[in-house]
């Protein structure tokens, strides 16, 4: 036995052995790939949940735009002789008894309770209708920027959608919505 050589003394005098386990770099790297793909997933979802919003808010005033363009369309006396005026809107008890009201009592009441939809439905949600030649202005209904001109409606509705306290109507943030018809 004196002429072989001991494997331990061979291990240790300096030949190496192969590396057959995992080093705590290749974990640390590996870990570290993995976190960046995690918020980047997780950034692509926040995106996705605010698109989706945007898009509910968006289908909601276009839902409440065309519930008044139908009111509209049922009172055309009214609506042609200009008393859909958010203005004069309020609630009138009559039109919910047997003998009913008069078209303009109609009118009144639609807009009342449209406004309160509007504003129960989104945040900070306002909306207008008016005869307007330009429909894609206004900056809220404070300020609708109707013109008069023309022989069109136009149903205004402005909403918070990002929740910061104000009504965007420029890009890429735009909160309002404009349908334009004939009642």
């Amino acid at each position: 036995m004196r002429g072989l050589p001991h494997m331990c003394a061979l291990n240790r005098g300096g030949l190496r052995r192969r590396q057959t386990g995992v080093s705590l770099v290749e974990v640390l790297v590996s870990t570290l790939i993995l976190a960046i793909g995690l918020v980047g997933v997780a950034g692509m979802q926040a995106l996705a949940l605010h698109n989706n919003q945007e898009a509910q808010m968006r289908s909601h005033a276009s839902a409440l735009a065309y519930d008044l363009a139908d009111r509209m369309r049922n009172n055309v006396a009214a609506a042609n002789a200009g008393m859909y005026d958010p203005t004069t809107a309020s609630a009138q008890s009559t039109c919910y008894t047997s003998s009913g009201c008069a078209m303009g009592d109609m009118a009144r009441d639609d807009m009342q309770k449209w406004i309160s939809n509007v504003a129960a439905t989104l945040p900070m949600g306002a909306g207008h209708v008016c005869v307007d030649s330009t429909p894609d202005d206004g900056t809220g209904s404070a300020n609708p920027q109707c013109d008069g001109n023309g022989t069109l409606f136009a149903i205004k509705v402005w909403w918070d959608n990002d929740h910061d306290g104000q009504i965007s109507v420029t890009g890429p943030n735009v909160e309002r919505l404009t349908i334009s018809f004939l009642p």
